[in-house]
C-alpha cells in the first residue's frame, strides 16, 4: 500500500509539473477565446510550429547526417575497425549533440522568421515602384527583409557546417600525431577527404556571398551617402555597377577555388581570395573618391534628381503628399459681427490645463483614497445642441493607495474590483473661485450625462487579476458610511472550475485561488485589465498612441486607443525616430465593462495594415461597423501627428534647389522655461471653424527655423474627413506672432507682468498654462491661461486669469469673455455654464481660502488677509444656505 501511494504522489508530482511548465500556454489558450481572438493565437502559434517543425528536421538530418558520414568516411580511410555496439555508441553521442546543435538553431530560426515569412506570403503591393529598381515598395518592405534574413542565415549553416568538417579533422590530425600547421589537401587521404569538403563550403559560401553583394545592391536604396536618404549619384553611379561585377566575380571564384582545392593548388586559392578582398576594397575606395572629388563639389548639379526622389518618397511614406494648404492673410480686422458669427469657436476657446484639471479631480472627486483620476483627456460633446469641447477623466480604482494593513488578497481580488464613474468638465470655463465646472461629478453619477454602466473594470491603472461572481458581493461605491454592494453581470472572464482553478493558481503562483471558500465554479476570473497591455497581448504586431481616451457613449464607458503600422524599409524615405513610414490605419475600442476588444480599420490604402488583416483573417471590422456614437469622439493620433509635424518642419518643400539650400526650413513653435531652456509646444485638440462648420481639430504651429516668427499653422481634422490634413500658411512679407514672441509680450506688458510678479509674491505662485493660437476669419487670437496656487499644503490650483492678444493689443481678464468684450469693446457674452457647488467643494474652497488668510496675516499682508476673510464668510454662507 506505501508502494503504491508513493507511486501516486509521484505521478501528481510530474502532472504537476507539466500543467505548470505548460500552464502559460493553456491559460493564454482560454484568454484567446474568451476575447473572441483565438484565431489570432493560433495563426501565430501554427505559423511558429509550422515553421519550427521542418526546420527542425531539415536541421536535424543536415547536421546528423553530416557528421555521421565525416566520422564514418575518417574510420574508413583510416582503416579502423569498431564492433558495433562501439558504432552505435558514437552514432548515439554524434545524435545528441547535433539534437542539441539543431534545437538552438531551430528555435532561433523561428523566432527570426515567423512574423516574416507571414509577411512574405501574405504582403499587398503599395502600387508604387521604387526609382531605381522598379520595384514594388512591397517587395523592399515585406520580401527583401526575409531573403537578406535568409541568406544570411544559410551562410552561418555553411559556416556551422564547416566548422564541425575542421572539428573532425583538427581530431584526426591530433590522433595520428600530426600538426594543423604544414599541411596541404593531397598530403594523406584523409587531408584530400577534409579538402573535398573544404572545396564545396568554399564553393558554396562564394555563390552565397554573391547574393550578399545582390542585397547590398537592393539596399542601396537606404543609402545615407549623399545629400539625402537613398541612393545617390555615387551610389547609383559607382557603387551599383562595381557590386554587380562583384556578383559575377564571386560565381567565377567559386568554380576556381573549388577545382584548386580538388587539386591540392595553393596559390590559384591565394591569388583569387586577394583578388576579391581587393576588388571590395577598391569598392570602397572608388564610391568614396568619386563621393568627394567629383560628387560634393557638384553636389547641386549631380544629386538633384536623387533629391527629388527624396522629397517625394518622404512625403508618400509619412502621408504628407496630399496636405490641403490654405492661405491666410492675417489682417486682423474683427468686427463685432464677426465675433458673433464664431461664437461657436470662441466658447470653446480652451482655457483650463489638463495637469491643473487633473490635481483638482483628484482632490475634490476622488472620493474615497482608493480612488484616482490616472489622465484627463478632451475630447468633444453635443451639448444644449452645440458642439462643446470638454475633459473627461475615469475614477479608477487604485488599491495601492490604501493602507497597506488592507492590502489583503481578498479585497485586492474579491471585493475591490473596479473604479467607479467619471467626471467631465467644461474647458472654456470655471467657477468664479477658478476650479473647473462639472458636466459630469460624484458618486453615484450626476450631471448632464449619465450611463447605466459606471463600473470601470478595464482602464490604465490595474493589470492585476481579479475575480467576480464569487459568494460574495463586490464593493460598488461608497454610500453613506458604508458601501454599496453589486454584482458583476457582464461578458468578461473565464470559469474557475476545479481544474481551472488548479490551473490559474501554478500560472500565477497564488495558491489562494485553491484555498478560498468564496470560489464556486460559477466565479469567473479576469485577466489583462490594462487597456494597453490587453490590447498589445491581442495585437502586439501594431503600433499604439501612449494616450487612450475615454468616451461616455450609449449606456456605459469606453476606450479609444489608436493604432499606428509602421516600417523602416521604405525606399527613399528619410527616417524619423528609427521608421521612415507611418499610418493611422486602425482604432481600438475597449469597453471598459466588458473588457471586449474591437480593432476598426479606417485606411484601406494602407498596405501594412491590409497585410496584417491576410495574416490574421477577420481581425478588422470595417469603420462603416463602428456605432455612431462612437464615431463621433474619434481622434487624430497625437502621435502620429507629432512625428508627420516632425517631418514637415523640412519636407513642407518641394523644390530640391530649395531643399537642397535649406531656403525656407521651418521648426515646429517652441517656448522658453522661466530657467532659460526650450521645449516645443505642444499638439493642441480644439473645436474651432476653419471651413463651413466648427469641428474638432488637432494643430500645431511652425516658425521659421530658429526664428520666432510664426509662418503657418498644420492642422488635422476628425469631425469631417477624418485624418485630412490642412496646413494654413501666412504671409512671408508680415511678422506673425509665434508663441514665445506672445510670451514676451506678457513679460514686457507693464499691466500684466506687473500683476504677475505680484501674485507670485503673496504666498502663492503663478500657473501659466499652454498658448491656444485661435484663426478667426482673417484674424488670430492668441490665449493663454494663468493658475494661481497657494504655497504649501494641497491647495488648489485657481483658474484666475485669461490672457488675450490681438493684434497690438494685450488684455489679461477673469474669463475669456471679458477680455474678448475688452478687446473688441462689444457685449459678446460667452455662454454662460451654470454649476452649482456641493458641500464638499465648498468645505475644501473654506480650507484652502482659511489657508491662505493665515498665510497672508504671517506675512503681513493685512489687505490679502481681509480679502480672504471676506470670502470665507461668503463660503460659509453658502455652507449654511447648503444644509438647510
Amino acid at each position: 500500500m506505501k508502494g503504491f501511494i508513493g507511486k501516486l504522489l509521484i505521478i501528481i508530482v510530474i502532472l504537476l509539473i507539466l500543467i505548470s511548465s505548460i500552464s502559460g500556454f493553456l491559460v493564454d489558450i482560454q484568454w484567446f477565446k474568451e476575447v473572441g481572438y483565438l484565431n489570432v493565437f493560433f495563426t501565430s502559434f501554427k505559423a511558429k510550429l509550422l515553421i519550427f517543425i521542418p526546420s527542425f528536421f531539415v536541421f536535424l538530418i543536415a547536421i546528423y547526417f553530416y557528421a555521421k558520414f565525416l566520422a564514418k568516411n575518417y574510420l574508413e580511410i583510416g582503416g579502423m575497425v569498431y564492433d558495433k555496439g562501439e558504432i552505435r555508441k558514437r552514432n548515439k553521442i554524434i545524435f545528441y549533440i547535433s539534437l542539441a546543435i539543431t534545437l538552438i538553431i531551430s528555435f532561433i530560426f523561428t523566432s527570426a522568421f515567423w512574423y516574416r515569412i507571414l509577411e512574405y506570403v501574405n504582403g499587398e503591393n503599395f502600387n508604387i515602384n521604387d526609382p531605381i529598381f522598379n520595384k514594388d515598395i512591397g517587395f523592399f518592405v515585406f520580401r527583401l527583409p526575409l531573403i537578406q534574413a535568409i541568406l544570411s542565415f544559410l551562410i552561418t549553416v555553411v559556416l556551422v557546417l564547416a566548422i564541425i568538417s575542421f572539428i573532425f579533422y583538427a581530431f584526426e590530425r591530433a590522433k595520428d600525431g600530426l600538426s594543423l600547421i604544414g599541411f596541404n589537401f593531397r598530403q594523406n587521404p584523409k587531408s584530400r577527404f577534409f579538402g573535398r569538403q573544404l572545396a564545396y563550403f568554399a564553393a558554396l559560401f562564394l555563390i552565397l556571398l554573391s547574393g550578399v553583394f545582390y542585397i547590398r545592391a537592393l539596399n542601396l536604396v537606404y543609402s545615407p551617402r549623399g545629400v539625402a536618404f537613398g541612393a545617390s549619384y555615387t551610389d547609383v553611379h559607382v557603387t551599383l555597377p562595381l557590386l554587380k561585377v562583384l556578383i559575377i566575380l564571386c560565381i567565377i571564384s567559386s568554380f576556381i577555388i573549388f577545382f584548386s582545392i580538388l587539386r591540392g593548388r595553393i596559390k590559384p586559392i591565394i591569388y583569387t581570395a586577394a583578388f576579391i578582398v581587393l576588388f571590395i576594397a577598391f569598392e570602397g575606395i572608388a564610391s568614396f573618391v568619386v563621393e568627394k572629388i567629383i560628387v560634393a563639389p557638384n553636389a547641386r548639379e549631380k544629386e538633384m534628381s536623387y533629391l527629388e526622389h527624396n522629397i517625394q518618397y518622404t512625403r508618400k511614406a509619412f502621408g504628407l503628399e496630399n496636405i490641403k494648404e490654405i492661405d491666410f492673410d492675417v489682417k486682423n480686422d474683427l468686427t463685432s459681427k464677426d465675433i458673433q458669427e464664431n461664437k461657436n469657436t470662441i466658447d470653446n476657446i480652451r482655457v483650463t490645463e489638463f495637469s491643473q484639471s487633473l490635481e483638482v479631480f483628484n482632490q475634490i472627486q476622488s472620493i474615497r483614497n482608493y480612488y484616482r483620476f490616472n489622465d484627463v483627456d478632451i475630447d468633444r460633446y453635443t451639448i444644449d445642441g452645440r458642439l462643446r469641447q470638454v475633459f473627461i477623466s475615469a475614477r479608477e480604482l487604485d488599491n495601492s493607495l490604501r493602507d497597506p494593513k488592507f492590502q489583503t488578497w481578498q479585497n485586492k481580488r474579491l471585493f475591490y474590483t473596479h473604479g467607479y464613474g467619471a467626471v467631465m468638465s467644461y474647458t472654456n470655463a470655471v467657477t468664479q473661485t477658478g476650479l473647473p465646472q462639472f458636466i459630469v461629478k460624484d458618486i453615484p453619477m450626476s450631471g448632464r450625462f449619465n450611463v447605466a454602466k459606471p463600473q470601470i473594470y478595464f482602464g490604465e491603472i490595474n493589470n492585476d487579476y481579479i475575480i467576480i461572481n464569487a459568494k460574495n458581493n463586490e464593493i460598488d461605491y461608497p454610500y453613506g458610511s458604508g458601501e454599496k454592494e453589486t454584482r458583476y453581470d457582464g461578458k468578461a472572464g473565464i470559469k474557475l472550475n476545479p481544474l481551472n482553478r488548479l490551473l490559474f493558481a501554478l500560472a500565477y503562483g497564488d495558491f489562494n485561488l485553491i484555498l478560498s471558500n468564496n470560489i464556486t465554479s460559477d466565479s469567473r476570473i479576469i485577466l489583462h485589465r490594462d487597456i494597453v497591455k490587453r490590447v498589445r497581448k491581442i495585437a502586439p504586431f501594431l503600433n499604439y498612441d501612449e494616450d487612450p481616451y475615454l468616451v461616455m457613449a450609449g449606456d456605459r464607458f469606453y476606450w479609444i486607443i489608436d493604432a499606428y503600422t509602421v516600417t523602416n524599409r521604405f525606399p527613399y524615405s528619410e527616417p524619423y525616430y528609427g521608421i521612415n513610414y507611418i499610418r493611422n490605419s486602425v482604432k481600438v475600442v475597449v469597453d471598459a465593462y466588458d473588457g471586449r476588444v474591437d480593432f476598426y480599420l479606417t485606411d484601406k490604402n494602407d498596405p501594412i495594415a491590409l497585410t496584417i488583416g491576410n495574416i490574421y483573417k477577420g481581425i478588422f471590422k470595417d469603420i462603416k461597423d463602428m456605432p455612431e456614437d462612437l464615431k463621433k469622439h474619434l481622434r487624430y493620433s497625437e502621435d502620429v501627428f507629432l512625428i508627420q509635424s516632425t517631418v514637415y518642419e523640412k519636407y513642407h518643400m518641394k523644390n530640391p534647389i530649395s531643399f537642397y539650400n535649406s531656403e525656407d526650413l521651418w521648426s515646429i513653435a517652441r517656448y522658453k522655461n522661466p530657467d532659460g531652456s526650450e521645449r516645443q509646444v505642444e499638439a493642441v485638440y480644439q473645436v474651432m471653424k476653419i471651413f463651413d462648420d466648427e469641428e474638432f481639430l488637432l494643430t500645431i504651429p511652425y516658425t521659421v527655423a530658429k526664428k520666432e516668427n510664426m509662418v503657418s499653422w498644420l492642422a488635422a481634422r476628425m469631425d469631417k474627413n477624418l485624418g485630412e490634413m490642412v496646413l494654413i500658411r501666412f504671409p512671408k512679407e508680415k511678422a506673425i506672432l509665434g508663441p514665445q514672441q506672445f510670451n514676451s509680450r506678457i513679460n514686457t506688458d507693464i499691466q500684466i507682468s506687473s500683476l504677475i510678479t505680484l501674485l507670485n509674491q503673496q504666498g502663492s505662485s503663478v500657473i501659466l498654462g499652454e498658448t491656444n493660437i485661435i484663426p478667426i476669419k482673417n484674424s488670430l487670437l492668441y490665449v493663454r491661461p494663468l493658475y494661481l496656487k497657494a504655497q504649501g499644503g494641497k491647495s488648489l490650483p485657481e483658474l484666475k486669469k485669461v490672457i488675450v492678444n490681438y493684434g497690438d493689443s494685450i488684455v489679461m481678464e477673469d474669463n475669456i469673455g471679458l477680455a474678448i468684450q475688452k478687446l473688441f469693446a462689444a457685449q459678446v457674452p460667452t455662454t454662460p455654464v451654470e454649476e452649482e457647488e456641493d458641500i464638499k467643494t465648498l468645505i475644501l474652497r473654506a480650507d484652502d481660502t482659511y489657508k491662505k488668510a493665515i498665510e497672508a496675516q504671517r506675512q503681513g499682508d493685512w489687505a490679502g488677509y481681509g480679502r480672504y476673510i471676506k470670502e470665507l464668510e461668503n463660503i460659509l454662507t453658502k455652507l449654511k444656505e447648503k444644509s438647510k
